[in-house]
């Protein structure tokens, strides 16, 4: 597996990938510009980088169909900015045009639409799942209890065979495990910890370039 970096660049994601690569798990070139990146090597950065390497936009789906019975909240995609009550928005034509906030029922802060529209709940325990090609590689805690940091619980879902990217899942105060959100399989941070972990990112990045490359054209 062959890994494309940015020069400079210290994120957890970054040394992860190098440690595997003075390892002799995998290759890790450095680069300034990303249209310098080789065709056969992966890109791995911020959503800049890795969609200028790619060569095309991705449009995001962070409710992917095959998880909307585990939403328990309304969600919507609409063009008009929701006024009156408080709701979580995010653009919903590009990733990272503008970051995901908590309206104030008004103008304050509105942005250009498309937008994906939640109700707004809280979550007590936030876990990343790490998919490729179907199949749950593992499970990491990012965000709530930061003494106990509780594993990953059993995500039993029926996710398409093909499908590569990541699904963020939380307990809400009510109790259900319910979907926070969806990604696309680049520009997403990594939580695992040692040589295993790392080595099981390698591959999820590498399935998801594939998938990311077949996608979205």
């Amino acid at each position: 597996m062959k890994f494309a970096l940015k020069r400079h660049d210290n994120s957890i994601e970054s040394i992860a990938l190098h440690t595997l690569s003075v390892m002799g798990y995998v290759d890790v070139k450095y680069y300034i510009r990303f249209k310098d990146i080789p065709k056969d090597y992966i890109a791995v950065g911020n959503c800049e980088w890795c969609l200028g390497a790619l060569g095309k936009e991705i449009v995001p789906d962070y409710y992917p169909e095959f998880t909307k019975e585990y939403l328990y909240r309304n969600v919507w995609k609409t063009n008009e900015y929701p006024l009156g009550k408080k709701v979580f928005i995010k653009p919903a034509d590009s990733h990272k045009r503008f970051n995901g906030y908590v309206t104030n029922g008004g103008y304050r802060h509105k942005k250009r639409g498309p937008y994906w529209c939640s109700d707004v709940v809280s979550f007590v325990n936030e876990w990343r799942y790490y998919v490729s090609n179907g199949e749950i590689l593992c499970g990491e805690w990012y965000m709530g209890d930061e003494i106990n940091t509780p594993k990953a619980p059993p995500l039993n879902i029926n996710i398409p065979d093909g499908w590569c990217g990541t699904l963020d899942f939380g307990t809400l105060k009510t109790g259900e495990l319910a979907l926070v959100e969806a990604h696309e399989p680049f520009a997403c941070g990594w939580y695992g910890k040692g040589i295993k972990q790392h080595i099981l990112y390698a591959k999820w990045l590498d399935d998801g370039w594939e998938y990311l490359k077949g996608n979205n054209e």
